[in-house]
């Protein structure tokens, strides 16, 4: 089943790119099959595998799917800065097609001059590294890197939520700390 989820998450997005959809609800579904979708998974296993009950199981779940979430937008911020310890370079996934948080953020803040220029860049078969340039420098400026950030930050409160009932322990504090360090990753 995993496989199955990671697979149409690859796909969803690979037709999202051909069409050119610049919406958050769609990234959303997307990243939630391709990334999200092994967090919760690698969550029940564990949870499972301790006998753990269905509400503490479907917790797990939830926060599995915050931490998946988080862990690829924080990844897909990284596209839009230059630094070689990543191992990313800059613009590689608007180069791919892959349109991400911080650019369907600025999109829907722009202009309708800028929305049409930043459409006709990705109507193009392939980009050139001065139009990727171009759309990174456009989603930082419109506040596409702040709002990813905020996104985290909502998450990560839902993420700590799901960890109501356990009451604070060694694994809950694991496990929030695995959280923060994802979203306050620099690598």
């Amino acid at each position: 089943f995993l496989g199955k989820e990671l697979a149409k998450g690859e796909i969803d997005q690979l037709s999202i790119a051909q069409d050119h959809v610049l919406n958050e609800k769609a990234y959303f579904n997307v990243i939630r099959k391709k990334t999200a979708s092994l967090f919760i998974y690698c969550m029940t296993m564990g949870a499972l595998s301790n006998g753990a009950y269905s509400e503490a199981i479907e917790q797990l779940m939830a926060f599995g799917e915050t931490l998946g979430l988080c862990f690829q937008i924080k990844d897909d911020t990284f596209d839009y800065f230059s630094d070689d310890t990543i191992g990313k370079p800059t613009g590689n996934d608007l180069r791919e097609g892959k349109v991400t948080l911080p650019l369907i953020f600025a999109v829907r803040k722009a202009t309708d001059v800028e929305r049409d220029e930043v459409m006709a860049i990705l109507r193009q078969k392939e980009l050139s590294a001065k139009d990727s340039d171009k759309l990174t420098e456009f989603a930082k400026s419109h506040g596409g890197i702040e709002y990813a950030k905020k996104v985290m930050e909502r998450l990560r409160t839902e993420g700590y939520a799901a960890f109501a009932s356990f009451g604070e322990n060694p694994v809950v504090t694991s496990l929030k700390a695995i959280l923060d360090y994802t979203i306050d990753r620099t690598k």
